[in-house]
């Protein structure tokens, strides 16, 4: 009985100090970002890498999801469904290349603070591209042969 008490507290206890220490680790790391975003006032410069970095954020994630998109369907079993799903991203990379150049243009010449007046953070822009993500995976899954399931492959 004492022996499976005494393995309750030290459960406890270790749950106990697991959860403070998490909640210093957060009061910590809050504390560096205010810090770090308190320099933005400071440092010019910091403020124009901040700015690039956020224009580039959706730009890098977007091409980099229809770059392995694009890689991917090079094992597609269907040449039509090749030559779309690779007119497809080709078309999707090359815009978010010419809305990067735009945005650049756009930050060099007016340097807005908001996000809104870029083109890569249009809503029905992003939205698109989200759509057509899934729109050309479900065309390319419902094109694929049918996968055996487990109890298939042990009859095989």
């Amino acid at each position: 009985m004492e022996d499976t008490l005494s393995k309750y507290l030290r459960l406890f206890g270790n749950i106990l100090l697991i959860f403070i220490i998490f909640l210093i680790f957060l009061f910590g790391l809050l504390l560096i970002l205010k810090l770090v975003f308190g320099m933005l006032d400071h440092i010019s410069w910091f403020s124009y890498l901040y700015t690039v970095f956020i224009l580039l954020l959706p730009v890098v994630l977007f091409s980099s999801v229809y770059f392995i998109f694009f890689k991917r369907t090079k094992y597609h079993p269907s040449k039509a469904v090749r030559g779309v799903s690779y007119f497809i991203f080709s078309a999707a990379i090359l815009s978010w290349l010419v809305f990067l150049a735009m945005d650049i243009k756009t930050y060099s010449i007016r340097q807005y603070a908001e996000i809104g007046k870029y083109n890569s953070y249009d809503t029905i822009y992003l939205t698109a591209n989200v759509a057509v993500i899934f729109l050309v995976g479900i065309i390319q899954a419902l094109t694929t042969a049918k996968e055996k399931d487990w109890m298939e492959k042990h009859n095989n």
